[in-house]
């Protein structure tokens, strides 16, 4: 069977056919093979396998798993299924240059016979440990860079797939290796040279295996199993495209069986870079220490220079920098869709495309796209609002894209796309990986914690429109807060004391240089408390969490400071009211500014709901100067039960608009006295929707306005929204049938019944109040996993008037502004260049290198058709236009050559049969030689089996 077909990297006309039992080079100009690779232990070699194999004693041939070749083209790397590596030279098929492991130190050669150490393995097989088994050689690429004068090249690096034993860290291993500048051989006339005529000479043979010993290792480790990598070029993509590459793109396994978790880094290695690149002006700039004298007379000098010295060991690392992966390649477990006003937009994407500490860009962007705007909604599609979306990803990061229909704006190839959708923001990226390595929180009591063996995940974002601040919860129960565009206090490090037990601050914690938001605190996990079942997070600096134990924490943001530690029932309720459990948790949070029926003044609230439609309305009240308490005791009312996401929204009665706790609220709480007496008491309306019904009262805690049960052939209801469109607006319930019933709002009468998309894999939408939302739709997982990636987001809406055109997928062209193609690489000398009797060829100095032409007549035939050169691409026509329907003079001309051309049709149609049939029947001859040749090998290594075994019977029983 084919393993791997390679062409040679300078010479067009080799071919390397690597098969399960050796490689074949093949000549393609004289079809027939001229090389033959085939790897055969002797008896006693130990191979990947070790002294301790049961075939010890056999002669055993060994399986090809991989190929890859030097840049020079002189050397072979071959992988084998033992999980060795075969290096051999070109110019010897007899005997391998090298077989080692990828931890095989550099005088250890596997294909040679230890005779000490095997006779002390066969007489006490039990003082030896045997080999760990290893997993076959799954990949290899072997890259050169332009490090070097000498045209054979300078140091090159190995990059493996495999060969690591089975309890090693899962990852992608690359060896450094010395460049392969051999001397130049004996003259024949010296007495040297005629007692070498066959081969490879010995001199040589000596430096290209010096060439092998590995200067330096490093492992790419991989959060998984590794299936496969890919190396990115600079500039040429000759040399099987792993010339100077400079990044690795790492795919490994998940806990999804379907699932792939994608990973990029920097290549090669900073470690193998002897020296880096000079200090910047820049750099200079940012020293601590610059403007303190050197005779250290300031009194901190001593300590600043110390502590530049130390930050500055600290920020190197031998370790490559990730690589900015798309978005598309992103292994994200849940989305967040999120409506932005203008301010907030441009707050957001400032510095978008600015660079980031530890990170380089994926080298991966090119062509062009647009739209071409036929019916002329482009117009309609800037007046839309702006979106952001929200990913968590595997990682332990939250990443923030720009969604907004504006980035879709294009008329034409003049005006083309200048970003894709979604457009990432790489600034605005959260790591919560560097909380839990600190020991505040107490997540990780290990002193070496790996970030990869985590088995926590994010599970909930929660994100203020307006303040911009975020809030995280863990699946260990921790909750995290981040604020955007904190100023960096450069001049402590310690650690501020809060108040509250609940409550660490976070402050003292790092980000990397670019990254704008920072952690703020964070609430510790506590078993009493439970894990998390509600949050919520107001404008105006109030955060709530709600717990399983019926505990329920207020947060007051501008301290940070508990204001709030309550239980679901500390205070009771109506008699009307279910008596459960005596510490319910509350399942759904909301913050609003609005009045109730019982206090007719606008107040900021928090509304909780629990399970057994208990609900809770907790009011703030401003007393001193940015403080803030809680009324005692809460009021009570009967919500739905069981609340469903987004079930629970504040509307104004007379305008339909939302009532959050936000600016505009916030400013009607502080201004009431002004406000008083002017205008009457507002009214409000409150939506509170659950799994079985959906109810809305008046001012909240007032009389029931109208009440919808749900049964069970709506299916399951996963989400509720309140949309709203020219000036009105109606409650929206998504099920799980993939339907969305469509209520009037206060009375909920069933308007309408859209059909959606339904699917057994789709996670609940999110939805913003405009009616655009995202359906997401996971990969199949085991029962109980805890990583479950999305398979597809889509962008979707309830109103398909003028906003589904601009969304079409646009026209592509992929070769808009690509760079150019460099010359084929030529061959050069395995002696130094002014040795000239090597410069003609790699196999016995005879061939001469094939130019790409050359290899096309000969696979394609002489009579094979030249492709035109394509002109610019024309505009697509339109079928609204005028000149569609109309018949140009032109039109007959075209007509007349277009008949000439089609007479000859036939002839060309002929020729290209013949062709076919001839390289049909070359490849067959081809196919012929190869399988003589793999018989002959066959018969050949069976003889030399049954002798080998003969003998080695002989020696052993004395004989």
């Amino acid at each position: 069977m084919i393993i791997d077909i390679v062409i040679h990297p300078r010479d067009l006309n080799l071919l390397f056919v690597a098969y399960e039992g050796g490689i074949i080079v093949a000549d393609l100009r004289e079809q027939k093979p001229v090389r033959t690779f085939e790897l055969t232990l002797s008896p006693g070699a130990p191979g990947g396998t070790g002294y301790h194999s049961k075939d010890i004693l056999l002669p055993r041939r060994s399986q090809v798993t991989a190929l890859a070749i030097h840049p020079s083209g002189h050397l072979l790397a071959v992988g084998y299924a033992d999980g060795t590596i075969g290096f051999w030279s070109l110019e010897d098929e007899d005997k391998p240059l090298l077989l080692r492991s990828i931890d095989s130190p550099d005088t250890e050669d596997l294909s040679l016979v230890d005779t000490a150490v095997l006779e002390s393995v066969m007489s006490a097989a039990n003082q030896h440990p045997p080999e760990p088994p290893r997993e076959p050689i799954f990949k290899l690429a072997w890259s050169g860079f332009p490090n070097s004068s000498d045209p054979r090249g300078g140091d090159t690096v190995l990059t493996v797939l495999g060969g690591s034993t089975i309890d090693a860290t899962p990852g992608v291993t690359t060896l450094l290796l010395h460049p392969l500048q051999p001397p130049a051989p004996p003259t024949a006339a010296s007495p040297k040279a005629q007692s070498f005529t066959q081969g490879l000479h010995p001199d040589v043979r000596a430096a290209m295996c010096d060439s092998l010993r590995v200067k330096n290792a490093h492992t790419y480790n991989a959060s998984g199993p590794v299936q496969d990598f890919l190396l990115f070029p600079r500039l040429t993509p000759h040399f099987s495209g792993t010339y100077d590459p400079s990044a690795i793109l790492l795919v490994s396994d998940s806990d999804a069986p379907e699932a792939r978790v994608c990973e990029a880094f920097d290549f090669p290695p900073p470690e193998f870079v002897e020296s880096g690149p000079p200090e910047t002006p820049s750099e200079l700039k940012d020293d601590p220490t610059q403007g303190y004298p050197e005779d250290g007379t300031e009194p901190d000098y001593g300590l600043a220079k110390e502590l530049a010295k130390t930050l500055q060991s600290m920020s190197l690392s031998d370790d490559p920098w990730p690589a900015r992966l798309p978005p598309y390649l992103w292994s994200a477990i849940g989305e967040y869709l999120v409506k932005v006003d203008k301010h907030a937009y441009e707050t957001l994407v400032r510095d978008k495309h600015g660079s980031i500490e530890g990170e380089v860009p994926f080298p991966m962007r090119g062509g062009m796209a647009w739209s071409e705007d036929a019916d002329g909604l482009m117009k309609y599609t800037k007046q839309q609002p702006h979106r952001i979306l929200i990913s968590r990803l595997r990682d332990l990061s939250i990443r923030f894209s720009d969604v907004s229909s504006q980035l879709l704006v294009s008329n034409g190839q003049d005006t083309p796309l200048a970003s894709s959708l979604p457009s990432p923001i790489p600034p605005l990226t959260i790591e919560l990986a560097p909380i839990l390595i600190d020991r505040s929180l107490g997540l990780s009591a290990a002193t070496d914690y790996d970030l990869r063996s985590n088995k926590d995940r994010v599970d909930a974002v929660y994100f203020a429109p307006e303040s911009l601040e975020c809030a995280t919860i863990l699946r260990s129960q921790a909750v995290v807060l981040h604020r955007l565009d904190i100023p960096a206090d450069d001049t402590t490090f310690t650690q501020k004391i809060l108040e509250d037990e609940e409550l660490v601050s976070l402050s003292h914690l790092r980000v990397r240089k670019g990254l704008r938001y920072r952690p703020v605190f964070a609430v510790r996990p506590d078993a009493r408390r439970g894990p998390v079942t509600a949050c919520a997070l107001s404008d105006v600096g109030f955060l709530a969490v709600a717990y399983t134990s019926g505990q329920l924490l207020i947060i007051d943001l501008r301290g940070p400071r508990v204001i709030l530690r309550s239980d679901s029932h500390a205070h009771g309720g109506g008699s009307f009211l279910h008596r459960h459990a005596e510490h319910e948790p509350i399942l759904s949070l909301t913050w609003t500014c609005c009045a109730l029926a019982t206090d007719p003044e606008v107040r900021i609230r928090l509304i909780g709901t629990t399970a057994s439609s208990q609900t809770f309305i907790y009011t703030l009240e401003h007393k001193a100067p940015s403080t803030w308490i809680v009324e005692h005791p809460p009021a009570v009312v009967e919500g739905s039960a069981r609340p469903v996401s987004g079930g629970s929204v504040v509307l104004d009665a007379k305008s339909g608009a939302r009532r959050p706790a936000n600016r505009t609220g916030l400013a009607s709480v502080l201004q009431k006295d002004e406000a008083f007496g002017a205008d009457p008491s507002p009214k409000y309306i409150w939506v509170c929707a659950g799994a079985k019904s959906v109810r809305t009262l008046l001012d909240v805690n007032g009389e029931r306005i109208a009440k919808v049960e749900w049964g069970s052939k709506v299916g399951t209801i996963e989400h509720v929204e309140v949309v709203g469109r020219l000036d009105s607006c109606a409650l929206v319930a998504y099920t799980s049938r993939g339907q969305g019933l469509i209520y009037s709002l206060p009375h909920l009468e069933l308007i309408h019944t859209l059909e959606l998309q339904t699917s057994a894999l789709t996670e609940p939408p999110s939805t913003d109040d405009t009616g655009d939302y995202i359906t997401h739709t996971a990969f199949p997982v085991p029962a109980g996993s805890s990583f479950r990636p999305l398979l597809t987001t889509e962008i979707r809406t309830l109103f398909n008037s003028r906003r589904a055109a601009p969304y079409e997928l646009p026209l592509v062209d992929l070769t808009r502004g690509r760079g150019s193609v460099p010359a084929q690489p030529q061959p050069v000398s395995l002696g130094p260049p002014s040795v000239m009797s090597s410069v003609l060829g790699y196999i016995g100095s005879l061939t001469v290198a094939s130019a790409g032409d050359q290899i096309d007549a000969l696979l394609a035939g002489p009579d094979r058709p030249i492709p035109k050169p394509h002109s610019k691409l024309a505009e697509r026509p339109r079928a609204n236009s005028p000149e569609a329907g109309s018949t140009s003079p032109a039109q007959t001309s075209i007509s007349a050559k277009a008949s000439e051309m089609s007479s000859g049709v036939g002839d060309l149609y002929n020729r290209l049969g013949t062709a076919l049939q001839e390289r049909g029947e070359m490849l067959g001859d081809l196919q012929q030689s190869l399988d003589s040749l793999e018989q002959g090998s066959k018969n050949m290594v069976a003889q030399a089996k049954n002798l080998a075994a003969q003998q080695t019977a002989k020696r052993w029983f004395g004989f």
